[in-house]
């Protein structure tokens, strides 16, 4: 079963999506959609590779390193 959501997004970044999804021949929606699971199908090898090489390794959230570091 399929479920909206919404979100807000920058103009730049809407913009670029429109360029692609024109580009790509593909709606809005599919290419956020298809982005999303590859970008979640990357960040799960990576964590799961982290948890092969050490089982006990924290994992810190990406939002916090960049706070850390005062990019955010």
């Amino acid at each position: 079963m399929l479920k909206t959501v919404s979100f807000k997004v920058e103009e730049d970044f809407l913009d670029e999506v429109e360029t692609l999804s024109r580009d790509l021949h593909k709606t809005k929606s599919a290419l956020i959609k298809q982005s999303l699971e590859f970008y979640l199908d990357n960040y799960d090898g990576i964590i799961a590779k982290t948890r092969d090489e050490d089982p006990n390794k924290e994992l810190i959230d990406h939002e916090d390193v960049l706070k850390e570091y005062g990019l955010l």
